[in-house]
């Protein structure tokens, strides 16, 4: 194996990691060609060890399923048809490319670590220095890429073709560059390191870290800031969310005032400055002094009472750390609405009478439904029952309401729903006048019911069809045509109105069905809770 790569950029600072491979895995890395890093669908090449993995995971994870959406959930990736499908091999080998590169980002890690942890005071003043630089004259950060290009990559690589001549001295001579004449040395290339290296296995020791190290710091970040914005604490998320609010309004109002170079040029160096091995020392005995504080305190007196403000000037200010923590806790301590949203909701009571002769043409109560079944019902058009449950007891609120109101309430202004929906074809009382039929029934008004019409009664199809009458009593055909004909002279602006004002509840006025309203007051319960079985009342619109 060797040792480094003279063209590769790896981090060779630490040793090379202590790993376990099988002899037949190194026979199989030594033998292929060192071609192997170029991309390649195809699977020639690779060890029949390689092929039997890549068939084996492709029992457990089948490629379809990798490509199909419902894989992850709420993932709006849109899929790429130029790229090529999810594939074991094409995988490792596209990992082994990526490993043999990567050493590049791990030695600007690892020199940025080193700089920012004063290894070298002189690199770290060095770069406070063109940091403040930048902060006072923000144009100087346009010179900063091209002059790196300049001293990083140009001028190592100028160096590079023209090395200064071996020394044929004994004595410590420092040899001397020459920028004269023809280059002395081939160009310097960046080559990916070679999967027999000891510098493979530190890309791979170091992409391992990174990993770990992202994983944790995603991890860490969730565990912080999720509980402060995802209002499982609803007075900690909303006091975030007011701090938010009001810094937002302030900065949109005052950001152009305020001396941002001066406030990046001190926190930037404050930042800095704070990492150094003896301020971190400092800090620590402050803060090792700032929590022993209370245990030095001498004990107060019982008879005296103990100030936790303090005035200056006329201000209330916390005299301890723990009084301030304590205030910022009553502020925190904000009040939340604790009434829950209200709507109404509805339900209505069907009756349905035969229309049939020798019928007592008596109303039986039929079913409870969120929807009137009016004339013009889809369900009614269709020639379907009515959906419903047969009592108020078994009437549900909707998923994530709960009843607030004990009983239900009739609704007697039965126009303004009737109005809403743009319900043809049917009847009602007025709110102020009863009909006397219903008050001799110890019935309560709100009823709605259809009008009848002509062509049923020669209809054969529905309710009197299945009941076997098709034809029904003259009388009654000829008192229902009378009716019509009074209306149809009063004109069409009087018709609803004789309709309403009359009140008439005999069976030449109403048809089969009539329904009447019933509400009730449901609140939000703070979880949705599954539905019991019955039937779910529906949510008012208004």
């Amino acid at each position: 194996m060797e040792e480094y790569t003279p063209d590769a950029i790896v981090n060779r600072d630490e040793p090379v990691p202590v790993i376990s491979v099988g002899k037949q895995r190194d026979e199989a890395r030594d033998s292929k060609p060192s071609a192997g890093h170029q991309r390649s669908t195809s699977g020639a090449g690779r060890s029949l060890q390689d092929k039997l993995f890549a068939k084996l995971l492709q029992q457990v994870i089948p490629a379809e399923d990798v490509n199909d959406d419902s894989v992850v959930v709420g993932d709006k990736r849109p899929i790429d048809p130029k790229r090529p499908a999810f594939s074991l091999p094409l995988m490792a080998n596209n990992f082994r490319r990526f490993n043999a590169r990567i050493g590049i980002v791990f030695s600007f890690q690892t020199r940025v670590e080193r700089l920012l942890t004063w290894r070298k005071s002189s690199h770290t003043f060095s770069f406070l220095f063109v940091y403040s630089f930048v902060c006072l004259d923000p144009h100087l950060l346009v010179i900063i890429p091209i002059a790196s290009i300049l001293l990083f990559v140009m001028v190592p690589a100028f160096l590079a073709r023209h090395p200064p001549p071996p020394s044929t001295s004994t004595s410590s001579i420092t040899p001397y560059y020459s920028y004269q004449g023809p280059a002395l040395a081939p160009a310097k290339t960046i080559k990916p390191a070679p999967e027999t290296s000891k510098d493979f296995f530190r890309n791979m020791r170091d992409l391992q870290n990174c990993m770990a190290d992202f994983s944790d710091i995603h991890d860490a970040t969730v565990s912080a800031f999720a509980p402060l914005t995802n209002f499982s604490n609803e007075k900690v998320s909303s006091v975030v969310f007011l701090v938010c609010t009001i810094i937002t309004a302030l900065l949109f109002l005052t950001a152009h005032l305020l001396p941002w170079r001066y406030i990046l040029l001190v926190g930037g160096n404050a930042a800095i400055l704070s990492s150094h091995p003896s301020l971190q020392e400092l800090f620590q005995n402050i803060a090792g002094d700032f929590t022993n504080e209370p245990a030095r305190k001498a004990p107060i007196n019982p008879n005296n009472g103990k100030k936790n403000t303090m005035d200056v000037l006329g201000v209330s200010l916390p005299s301890s750390p723990s009084a301030t923590m304590s205030s910022l806790r009553s502020l925190a301590d904000i009040s939340l609405d604790t009434y829950p949203e209200e709507r109404e909701v509805e339900i209505f009571e069907i009756q349905y009478r035969s229309l049939a002769p020798y019928s007592d043409s008596q109303w039986d109560h039929f079913i409870f439904s969120p929807m009137p079944y009016d004339p013009l019902s889809p369900l009614r058009i269709a020639g379907d029952r009515p959906k419903g449950c047969r009592f108020f007891e078994d009437v549900q609120p909707p998923s994530g309401w709960a009843w607030k109101s004990k009983k239900w309430e009739l609704d007697l202004d039965c126009r303004e729903w009737v109005v809403e929906r743009m319900i043809t074809g049917v009847g009602f009382e007025v709110s102020e006048s009863v009909s006397e039929e219903s008050m001799a029934n110890d019935e309560i008004g709100g009823w709605v019911w259809d009008l009848p019409s002509v062509t049923s009664y020669r209809d054969s199809s529905g309710v009197n069809a299945a009941l076997g009458y098709e034809e029904f009593d003259s009388d009654l055909k000829s008192s229902v045509r009378g009716e019509i004909k009074k209306v149809k002279r009063k004109g069409k602006g009087r018709a609803s109105q004789d309709y309403e004002e009359k009140g008439g509840t005999g069976p030449s006025v109403m048809g089969e069905w009539r329904r009447r309203r019933w509400v009730r007051i449901v609140h939000r319960t703070s979880m949705p809770t599954e539905s019991d079985k019955g039937y779910t009342a529906s949510e008012d619109r208004d």
